[in-house]
C-alpha cells in the first residue's frame, strides 16, 4: 500500500522563492501547493486542513501572514498542522515565535529544508490554540480578543472602507435564583452562553469571555456601520432566551454596548473601553450603538 504523501500549503507571495520550496520538499516526499496571496490562503485553508504550513509573514498591505498565524492557532481544526514561518526579518518574527513551530531566515537554502524535514518529526509538538482559550468556556480570553481587535484597527487605517464594531455584554442572573444555585451549574450556564455565542457569530468574528460575566464580540467587513444595530439585536434575542439546564429554566439580565471604528479612537484597547462605557440593560428589541 503506498504511504499518503503529506500535505504542504507554501504561502508565499515570492514566486522563485516558493517554487524553490516546493521543488525540495516535492523531492523528499511532501505534495506540496502554491498559495501566492493572503486572500488565496484564506479561502483554502477554509477548504483544507494540510500537515504543514510554511508561511511568509510579509504578505502585503491588507491581509498579513501574521493575521493567517493568529487564526490557524485559534482553530482547533489545525490543532496538527505544523506551521513553518519564513521570514527575512527577524524581528517580526520575534512577537509571534510561540505561534511557529520553527522559524527559518531567508534566504532559505537547500540544506535548511532538508533539516526542516528531519526535525518535523523530532518536534515536541502540543496544540498552541490553549493558549488564547478561556478554561471555562473555551471561548477566546482577553488578551487574545486584543490581539485580533489590535489586527482590525491597523486594517481599518489602511483601508477607509473597512467597516468593523465591538459590542461587549454583561450578563447578570436573577437575584433570587443567584442565591440558590450551585458553583457546578454557574459554570454551566456561562458555557451554555458560549455555545450561543459560538452558535451566532461568523467564522471571521472573535468571541471572548472577558471576566465573570463579561464577554465582547469583534464584528469584522461589516456592510456598513449601521450592521452593529442588527447585530446587537439579534445578540439580545439570542441570549435573552430562558437557560433550561437540569429540568431548571434561568433568566438573565443582558446589557449590551456596541462601538463602531472610528479615527477618533487613538488605540485599540479604546474600542473595548468605550463599548464597555456604553453598557446599558437591553429591553426586548432595544438597539445599542456608540
Amino acid at each position: 500500500m503506498t504511504a499518503v504523501q503529506p500535505e504542504v500549503l507554501i504561502i508565499e507571495d515570492d514566486k522563485d522563492a516558493a517554487g524553490f520550496f516546493k521543488t525540495v520538499l516535492n523531492l523528499v516526499g511532501f505534495e506540496c501547493e502554491i498559495i501566492l496571496s493572503a486572500k488565496e490562503a484564506l479561502a483554502r485553508l477554509a477548504l483544507s486542513t494540510p500537515d504543514l504550513i510554511l508561511l511568509d509573514i510579509r504578505l502585503g498591505l491588507e491581509i498579513s501572514g501574521e493575521d493567517i498565524l493568529y487564526q490557524i492557532r485559534s482553530n482547533t481544526r489545525f490543532d496538527k498542522t505544523r506551521v513553518v514561518v519564513v521570514t527575512a526579518y527577524p524581528r517580526l518574527a520575534e512577537p509571534i515565535t510561540d505561534l511557529a513551530d520553527l522559524v527559518l531566515l531567508k534566504p532559505v537554502d537547500v540544506d535548511q529544508l532538508k533539516s526542516l524535514v528531519q526535525r518535523m518529526g523530532d518536534l515536541d509538538f502540543k496544540p498552541k490554540h490553549h493558549l488564547f482559550r478561556d478554561p471555562v468556556t473555551e471561548l477566546f480570553n482577553e488578551e487574545f480578543f486584543l490581539t485580533r481587535l489590535e489586527l482590525a484597527f491597523e486594517r481599518a487605517k489602511r483601508r477607509p472602507q473597512f467597516h468593523f464594531a465591538v459590542a461587549v455584554l454583561e450578563l447578570q442572573l436573577d437575584p433570587l435564583q443567584n442565591e440558590q444555585v450551585t458553583p457546578d451549574r454557574l459554570l454551566d450556564i456561562l458555557r451554555e452562553i458560549a455555545t450561543r455565542l459560538k452558535g451566532y457569530v461568523r467564522p471571521t468574528d472573535a468571541v471572548a469571555r472577558i471576566s465573570g460575566w463579561r464577554f465582547a464580540t469583534l464584528h469584522e467587513d461589516l456592510n456598513a456601520p449601521e450592521d452593529i444595530q442588527i447585530i446587537s439585536s439579534r445578540l439580545h434575542e439570542k441570549l435573552s432566551q430562558p437557560y433550561l439546564l437540569g429540568g431548571t429554566s434561568y433568566s438573565l439580565k443582558i446589557s449590551l454596548g456596541a462601538v463602531v471604528y472610528d479615527a477618533y479612537y487613538q488605540q485599540p484597547s479604546d474600542l473595548l473601553v468605550a463599548a464597555g462605557k456604553a453598557l446599558k440593560e437591553m429591553p426586548s428589541g432595544e438597539q445599542l450603538t456608540g
